[in-house]
């Protein structure tokens, strides 16, 4: 799949959590990221990021609802607590997805000259949690063969510091390589161009229509995208709108294609 197709997925699905707090919509958003990861996560550890994203949105959730016990205990503010919750969750979701499927210096090397410092930086940013996960895997396989146990909450400081050790390393690696290729000097590496294939195709225009989809159920004040919590009832729901949160899980039936 085309790098550009990953995005725009991305960011349409993550516009489309943006816009609603209705569980319904925000459950079917998750499952066919869910879909999606399944069918085009990378070996590796990126595949693990959406793990981690996913404990991290489901953790998110049962901290904002636990917020509440801060102000006034009722029914109805654990409720909008729990959706506001969701719709982080689901976004932590998108990007766990978009993680494991999507190669981060793949969109590094489509940037136009201009622009290839800012997509460098965020080419760094989105392979960190891949890059944390492995170095915890290896630093966790290191310490078990030394006899350490990392599940004790005293021994989490020796897998801390290595980790961080790691990173550091790492980091110098990259600004060595980077040094070496005459980044910021005005000479990059040129890449051979990606071909489109038909699946990216069809997944940029689905996402974009199921995303105008709801961008016109917004400005019509349709759909129940808020539910009522005050007072609390149950969330209207849309047939329409599902149908177009369940678009999103085109990708994980298409195959993943070839660069040319």
């Amino acid at each position: 799949m085309h790098p550009v197709a990953w995005i725009v997925w991305s960011a349409a699905a993550g516009i489309v959590a943006m816009t609603t707090s209705n569980p319904f919509y925000l459950v079917v958003l998750i499952a066919a990221a869910a879909v999606v990861h399944s069918s085009h996560r990378r070996p590796g550890p990126s595949s693990r990021s959406f793990r981690i994203f996913l404990l991290g949105g489901l953790g998110a959730i049962v901290l904002r609802t636990a917020l509440v016990v801060f102000g006034t205990v009722d029914a109805e503010n654990a409720a909008a607590a729990a959706l506001e919750g969701s719709r982080l969750a689901a976004l932590l979701v998108v990007f766990g997805t978009f993680n494991s499927v999507a190669d981060p210096f793949g969109v590094l090397r489509l940037a136009p000259r201009r622009l290839h410092e800012p997509a460098l930086a965020a080419a760094l940013a989105l392979s960190i949690a891949p890059r944390t996960i492995a170095a915890v895997a290896r630093v966790r396989q290191a310490q078990e063969l030394r006899g350490i146990r990392i599940g004790r909450l005293r021994s989490l400081t020796a897998l801390a510091v290595p980790v961080l050790e790691t990173g550091m390393e790492e980091a110098m690696t990259l600004a060595e390589s980077m040094d070496s290729r005459g980044h910021g000097r005005g000479r990059r590496s040129r890449y051979r161009p990606e071909r489109w294939e038909v699946a990216s195709g069809a997944t940029a225009i689905v996402s974009g229509v199921c995303t105008v989809a709801f961008a016109a159920a917004l400005l019509a004040g349709r759909g129940g995208l808020a539910p009522s919590t005050f007072p609390l009832r149950w969330p209207d729901v849309s047939p329409l709108l599902v149908v177009a949160a369940a678009g999103f899980a085109l990708p994980g039936f298409l195959p993943a294609g070839r660069a040319a």
